[in-house]
């Protein structure tokens, strides 16, 4: 079994087509169509569904993946290492994030990061938090921003108190008019996120043993801020999501104080490749700097 046929593999899994996998690596279609068939036969399984849509992987294609990726992580590890011997770093970084850490944060991280290390290639996906610790899982990425608590199986590390704020329309006022109660939120339709993009509000409503009225539910903050503003409801935001945004909404503090912590999660530190591992220490100082910087509440 070649690391050739790994690589094609995961990219007709990942890209959904041999075309568009043949694009990715350079390759030519009956190369790739070659490289995936002697590997099938090699495993005694097929891998992929084919249809007039693209490629779907099978059971058994779907088990494999993970394995796949990790042995393909090994490789980049192993080319890292190697790399650095020579006295130069290269390789890839592969950070999953949320929306709101792929505004805020990481045009500076990436930024900052070449200039330390210009040879080492950075991607990023974006996706909510289940998707972020799905990609960790299958080794789809090396690191990924999302919240605590994460899943067992990942090593987190808590990098910022990010407070929940109230967002309302314009004239609405609160009956402490600085802030919010939380029981206080039963009294108005709220229009919540879609379940996973909006857990930590959840969590809190359930905390407090709060029931509201819930006329919609959005997972885009940028729809959430048109509802409010428009006067249809009130919401909850996470604080770092709102300075991504523009709007005419009233924001007030919540109270009793309540945060969701933002956290940097990989499958342990010492099974970071180079690359990888100074980008976990890099993302640490910037976030650690903005916190202080901003005055945020560092955890």
């Amino acid at each position: 079994m070649s690391l050739n046929a790994y690589e094609v593999f995961v990219a007709i899994a990942e890209r959904g087509s041999f075309a568009s996998a043949a694009h990715q690596l350079n390759l030519s279609p009956s190369a790739v169509s070659h490289a995936l068939s002697s590997f099938e036969q090699e495993l005694g399984f097929t891998l992929f569904g084919r249809n007039r849509s693209g490629a779907r992987l099978t059971a058994g294609g779907e088990a494999l993946l993970p394995t796949v990726r990790e042995v393909l992580q090994c490789k980049d590890k192993l080319r890292q290492q190697a790399a650095n011997l020579l006295g130069f770093e290269a390789g890839t970084v592969r950070i999953g994030a949320l929306t709101c850490v792929s505004v805020a944060w990481l045009p500076k991280i990436v930024r900052s990061f070449a200039a330390c290390h210009p040879k080492i290639v950075v991607s990023i996906e974006q996706g909510g938090c289940d998707d972020v610790a799905k990609w960790i899982m299958n080794s789809q990425v090396d690191l990924g921003f999302t919240i605590f608590p994460a899943p067992p199986e990942l090593d987190a590390t808590p990098l910022y108190a990010d407070p929940l704020m109230c967002i309302a329309p314009s004239g609405f006022a609160p009956k402490g008019k600085a802030y919010i109660t939380v029981p206080e939120l039963a009294d108005h339709n709220v229009v919540l996120q879609g379940q996973e993009h909006g857990r930590e509000i959840e969590q809190v409503l359930a905390k407090h043993k709060i029931s509201i009225r819930s006329g919609a539910r959005a997972i885009d903050d940028a729809a959430i801020l048109a509802i409010v503003e428009s006067g249809l409801a009130i919401s909850v935001m996470p604080q770092l999501a709102l300075r991504s945004y523009k709007s005419a909404v009233q924001v007030f503090p919540i109270y009793p104080l309540e945060s969701r912590i933002i956290v940097l999660a990989s499958l342990g530190q010492e099974r970071l490749a180079p690359a990888a591992d100074a980008m976990h220490q890099h993302i640490q100082r910037v976030v650690a700097l903005w916190s202080n910087s901003e005055g945020g509440s560092q955890s």
